[in-house]
Protein backbone atom coordinates (compact mmCIF):
# COMPACT_ATOMS: atom_id res chain seq x y z
CA UNK A 1 0.00 0.00 0.00
CA UNK A 2 3.03 2.06 1.05
CA UNK A 3 4.87 1.18 -1.76
CA UNK A 4 2.14 1.61 -4.36
CA UNK A 5 1.78 5.40 -2.53
CA UNK A 6 4.94 6.51 -2.70
CA UNK A 7 5.64 4.99 -6.21
CA UNK A 8 2.49 7.42 -7.54
CA UNK A 9 3.93 10.55 -6.08
CA UNK A 10 6.94 9.86 -7.60
CA UNK A 11 5.20 9.15 -10.56
CA UNK A 12 3.50 12.81 -10.00
CA UNK A 13 6.74 14.12 -9.84
CA UNK A 14 8.53 13.03 -12.81
CA UNK A 15 5.09 14.02 -15.06
CA UNK A 16 5.23 17.32 -13.53
CA UNK A 17 9.25 17.45 -14.46
CA UNK A 18 8.77 15.92 -17.84
CA UNK A 19 5.35 19.17 -18.33
CA UNK A 20 6.91 21.59 -17.13
CA UNK A 21 10.64 21.29 -18.50
CA UNK A 22 10.86 24.49 -20.56
CA UNK A 23 10.06 26.38 -16.65
CA UNK A 24 12.21 24.32 -14.82
CA UNK A 25 14.85 25.44 -17.03
CA UNK A 26 14.00 29.33 -17.03
CA UNK A 27 14.29 29.21 -13.67
CA UNK A 28 17.60 27.24 -13.27
CA UNK A 29 19.09 30.04 -16.10
CA UNK A 30 17.63 32.75 -14.04
CA UNK A 31 19.01 31.96 -11.19
CA UNK A 32 22.35 31.35 -12.57
CA UNK A 33 22.10 34.51 -13.87
CA UNK A 34 21.03 36.52 -10.26
CA UNK A 35 24.57 34.78 -8.99
CA UNK A 36 26.75 35.81 -11.92
CA UNK A 37 25.29 39.16 -11.78
CA UNK A 38 26.36 39.27 -7.94
CA UNK A 39 29.47 37.75 -8.70
CA UNK A 40 30.87 40.13 -11.51
CA UNK A 41 28.50 42.91 -9.59
CA UNK A 42 30.61 42.69 -6.62
CA UNK A 43 34.09 42.22 -8.58
CA UNK A 44 33.09 45.83 -10.23
CA UNK A 45 32.54 47.41 -7.41
CA UNK A 46 35.52 46.81 -5.93
CA UNK A 47 37.81 47.12 -9.06
CA UNK A 48 35.72 51.11 -9.70
CA UNK A 49 35.52 52.12 -5.80
CA UNK A 50 39.67 51.06 -5.71
CA UNK A 51 40.29 53.21 -8.88
CA UNK A 52 38.40 55.89 -7.69
CA UNK A 53 40.23 56.12 -4.37
CA UNK A 54 43.76 56.16 -6.46
CA UNK A 55 42.36 58.71 -8.63
CA UNK A 56 41.35 61.08 -6.00
CA UNK A 57 44.57 60.89 -4.18
CA UNK A 58 46.73 61.00 -7.25
CA UNK A 59 44.68 64.69 -7.51
CA UNK A 60 45.74 65.25 -3.72
CA UNK A 61 42.31 64.43 -2.42
CA UNK A 62 42.90 64.20 1.44
CA UNK A 63 43.08 60.55 2.09
CA UNK A 64 39.52 60.69 4.58
CA UNK A 65 37.44 61.77 1.78
CA UNK A 66 39.21 59.62 -1.04
CA UNK A 67 38.43 56.54 1.39
CA UNK A 68 35.39 57.63 2.18
CA UNK A 69 33.99 58.86 -1.21
CA UNK A 70 35.23 55.61 -2.42
CA UNK A 71 33.58 53.24 -0.21
CA UNK A 72 30.00 55.05 -0.63
CA UNK A 73 30.70 53.93 -4.27
CA UNK A 74 31.24 50.72 -3.58
CA UNK A 75 28.03 50.10 -1.61
CA UNK A 76 25.85 51.71 -3.75
CA UNK A 77 26.76 49.92 -6.96
CA UNK A 78 26.08 46.85 -4.47
CA UNK A 79 22.74 47.70 -3.76
CA UNK A 80 22.28 48.11 -7.68
CA UNK A 81 23.49 44.66 -8.33
CA UNK A 82 21.45 42.87 -5.15
CA UNK A 83 18.45 44.62 -6.87
CA UNK A 84 19.33 43.77 -10.21
CA UNK A 85 19.68 40.17 -9.20
CA UNK A 86 16.24 40.06 -7.23
CA UNK A 87 14.52 41.25 -10.57
CA UNK A 88 16.50 38.74 -12.87
CA UNK A 89 14.81 35.98 -10.15
CA UNK A 90 11.39 37.34 -10.75
CA UNK A 91 10.97 39.81 -7.63
CA UNK A 92 10.32 43.01 -8.65
CA UNK A 93 11.87 45.97 -7.13
CA UNK A 94 8.12 47.34 -7.16
CA UNK A 95 7.46 44.46 -5.08
CA UNK A 96 10.66 44.87 -2.63
CA UNK A 97 9.23 48.56 -2.17
CA UNK A 98 5.71 47.48 -1.26
CA UNK A 99 6.91 44.66 1.44
CA UNK A 100 8.90 47.53 2.67
CA UNK A 101 6.54 49.32 3.36
CA UNK A 102 4.14 47.00 4.91
CA UNK A 103 7.02 46.90 7.29
CA UNK A 104 7.93 50.62 7.26
CA UNK A 105 8.17 50.72 11.25
CA UNK A 106 10.25 47.68 12.10
CA UNK A 107 12.88 48.45 9.11
CA UNK A 108 12.65 51.66 9.83
CA UNK A 109 13.76 50.66 13.53
CA UNK A 110 16.22 48.04 12.62
CA UNK A 111 18.36 50.34 10.22
CA UNK A 112 18.08 53.31 12.98
CA UNK A 113 21.71 52.63 13.92
CA UNK A 114 23.12 52.20 10.18
CA UNK A 115 21.10 55.62 9.38
CA UNK A 116 22.58 57.97 11.73
CA UNK A 117 26.06 56.04 11.30
CA UNK A 118 25.83 57.15 7.53
CA UNK A 119 24.71 60.38 8.50
CA UNK A 120 27.60 61.06 11.20
CA UNK A 121 29.82 59.44 7.93
CA UNK A 122 28.80 62.32 5.70
CA UNK A 123 29.30 65.22 8.69
CA UNK A 124 32.51 63.78 9.53
CA UNK A 125 33.74 64.18 6.08
CA UNK A 126 32.51 67.71 5.51
CA UNK A 127 33.29 69.28 8.88
CA UNK A 128 36.57 66.74 9.10
CA UNK A 129 37.62 67.07 12.50
CA UNK A 130 40.64 65.05 11.94
CA UNK A 131 41.83 63.11 8.76
CA UNK A 132 43.57 59.98 8.51
CA UNK A 133 46.99 59.90 10.17
CA UNK A 134 46.24 62.09 13.15
CA UNK A 135 46.17 61.21 16.64
CA UNK A 136 42.83 61.57 18.37
CA UNK A 137 40.65 61.31 21.39
CA UNK A 138 37.31 60.63 21.00
CA UNK A 139 35.26 60.14 24.09
CA UNK A 140 38.43 58.61 25.82
CA UNK A 141 39.57 56.17 23.00
CA UNK A 142 42.99 57.42 21.43
CA UNK A 143 44.67 56.22 18.72
CA UNK A 144 45.58 56.85 15.25
CA UNK A 145 43.19 56.92 12.62
CA UNK A 146 43.32 54.90 9.81
CA UNK A 147 40.27 55.81 7.51
CA UNK A 148 36.89 57.11 7.77
CA UNK A 149 34.71 54.66 6.51
CA UNK A 150 30.25 54.63 5.34
CA UNK A 151 29.35 53.95 9.05
CA UNK A 152 32.44 53.48 11.34
CA UNK A 153 35.47 55.31 12.02
CA UNK A 154 39.18 52.64 12.64
CA UNK A 155 41.45 53.90 14.71
CA UNK A 156 44.96 52.18 15.68
CA UNK A 157 46.05 52.45 19.72
CA UNK A 158 49.72 53.36 20.40
CA UNK A 159 50.09 49.54 21.49
CA UNK A 160 48.64 48.40 18.46
CA UNK A 161 44.98 47.86 18.87
CA UNK A 162 42.48 48.35 16.58
CA UNK A 163 39.71 50.24 17.37
CA UNK A 164 36.40 50.21 15.81
CA UNK A 165 33.88 53.47 16.12
CA UNK A 166 30.24 53.92 15.13
CA UNK A 167 29.97 56.72 13.58
CA UNK A 168 27.21 58.16 14.99
CA UNK A 169 28.98 58.06 18.76
CA UNK A 170 31.64 60.06 17.52
CA UNK A 171 29.71 62.96 16.35
CA UNK A 172 27.76 62.76 19.69
CA UNK A 173 31.24 63.14 21.36
CA UNK A 174 33.93 65.66 22.36
CA UNK A 175 36.98 64.78 19.71
CA UNK A 176 40.59 65.76 20.81
CA UNK A 177 42.74 65.90 18.15
CA UNK A 178 46.81 66.21 18.74
CA UNK A 179 48.28 66.81 15.42
CA UNK A 180 46.04 69.21 13.65
CA UNK A 181 48.73 71.77 14.85
CA UNK A 182 51.89 72.03 14.04
CA UNK A 183 53.13 72.68 17.35
CA UNK A 184 52.59 72.24 21.04
CA UNK A 185 52.85 73.03 24.45
CA UNK A 186 54.78 70.86 26.69
CA UNK A 187 54.22 71.69 30.33
CA UNK A 188 55.81 70.64 33.51
CA UNK A 189 55.91 71.13 37.23
CA UNK A 190 59.53 71.06 38.98
CA UNK A 191 59.71 70.98 42.42
CA UNK A 192 62.62 71.95 44.69
CA UNK A 193 63.53 72.54 48.39
CA UNK A 194 62.03 75.26 49.88
CA UNK A 195 65.46 76.98 50.93
CA UNK A 196 66.46 77.19 46.91
CA UNK A 197 67.37 80.21 45.07
CA UNK A 198 64.47 80.79 42.45
CA UNK A 199 66.55 82.62 40.50
CA UNK A 200 69.26 80.14 40.02
CA UNK A 201 66.90 77.41 39.73
CA UNK A 202 64.79 79.69 36.79
CA UNK A 203 68.24 80.42 35.16
CA UNK A 204 69.24 76.76 34.89
CA UNK A 205 65.75 75.33 33.93
CA UNK A 206 65.88 77.98 30.98
CA UNK A 207 69.71 76.88 30.06
CA UNK A 208 68.45 73.03 29.67
CA UNK A 209 65.81 74.38 27.58
CA UNK A 210 67.42 76.87 25.53
CA UNK A 211 70.09 73.94 24.78
CA UNK A 212 67.37 71.80 23.00
CA UNK A 213 67.47 72.57 19.34
CA UNK A 214 63.66 70.88 18.91
CA UNK A 215 62.38 73.65 21.24
CA UNK A 216 60.98 76.47 19.18
CA UNK A 217 62.44 79.75 19.51
CA UNK A 218 60.08 81.94 18.30
CA UNK A 219 57.51 81.16 20.85
CA UNK A 220 57.73 82.41 24.67
CA UNK A 221 59.71 80.12 27.08
CA UNK A 222 57.71 80.18 30.53
CA UNK A 223 59.61 79.83 33.64
CA UNK A 224 58.24 81.27 37.14
CA UNK A 225 57.82 80.16 40.62
CA UNK A 226 54.27 78.58 40.46
CA UNK A 227 53.57 77.55 44.16
CA UNK A 228 55.15 78.09 47.68
CA UNK A 229 54.47 75.04 50.14
CA UNK A 230 55.69 74.19 53.52
CA UNK A 231 58.63 72.30 52.69
CA UNK A 232 59.18 72.86 48.86
CA UNK A 233 59.05 75.03 46.04
CA UNK A 234 56.79 74.13 42.54
CA UNK A 235 58.09 75.97 39.48
CA UNK A 236 55.92 75.82 36.45
CA UNK A 237 57.66 75.22 33.40
CA UNK A 238 56.22 75.97 29.58
CA UNK A 239 58.30 75.41 26.08
CA UNK A 240 57.24 75.10 22.49
CA UNK A 241 57.97 72.46 19.58
CA UNK A 242 56.77 70.55 16.68
CA UNK A 243 53.90 68.08 17.47
CA UNK A 244 55.66 65.25 16.52
CA UNK A 245 58.29 66.44 18.77
CA UNK A 246 56.18 66.66 21.62
CA UNK A 247 56.78 63.26 23.50
CA UNK A 248 59.68 62.80 22.84
CA UNK A 249 60.89 66.45 23.82
CA UNK A 250 59.42 66.24 26.94
CA UNK A 251 61.23 63.32 28.13
CA UNK A 252 64.46 64.61 27.28
CA UNK A 253 64.32 67.74 29.00
CA UNK A 254 62.29 66.19 31.87
CA UNK A 255 65.69 63.94 32.35
CA UNK A 256 67.79 66.47 31.57
CA UNK A 257 66.04 69.00 34.46
CA UNK A 258 67.06 66.38 36.98
CA UNK A 259 70.50 65.57 35.67
CA UNK A 260 71.49 69.72 35.47
CA UNK A 261 69.88 70.67 39.46
CA UNK A 262 71.55 67.17 40.84
CA UNK A 263 74.87 68.19 39.65
CA UNK A 264 74.33 71.57 41.22
CA UNK A 265 73.05 69.81 44.85
CA UNK A 266 69.22 70.88 44.73
CA UNK A 267 66.89 68.70 46.43
CA UNK A 268 64.07 67.74 44.37
CA UNK A 269 61.24 66.01 46.11
CA UNK A 270 59.48 64.96 42.88
CA UNK A 271 58.18 66.41 39.51
CA UNK A 272 54.79 65.50 38.14
CA UNK A 273 53.53 66.45 34.41
CA UNK A 274 50.37 68.88 34.09
CA UNK A 275 48.36 67.55 31.02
Amino acid sequence: MINSYLLSKINDINNWISNNQTVIFIHIVNVMSAIIIIIIGTLISRILSNAIRHILLIRRIDLTIADFLAGLIKYSIVACVVSAALSRIGIQATSIITVLGAASLAIGLSLQGSLSNLAAGVLLIIFYPFRSGEFVDIAGVTGTVINIQVFSTTLKSSDGKIIILPNSKIISSVITNFSREHARCNEFIISVAYESNIDEVITLLRGVIELDERVLKDKEIQIGLHEINTSYLNFIVRCWCKTHDLQNVYWDLLKNFKVVLDAKKFSIPFSKHIK
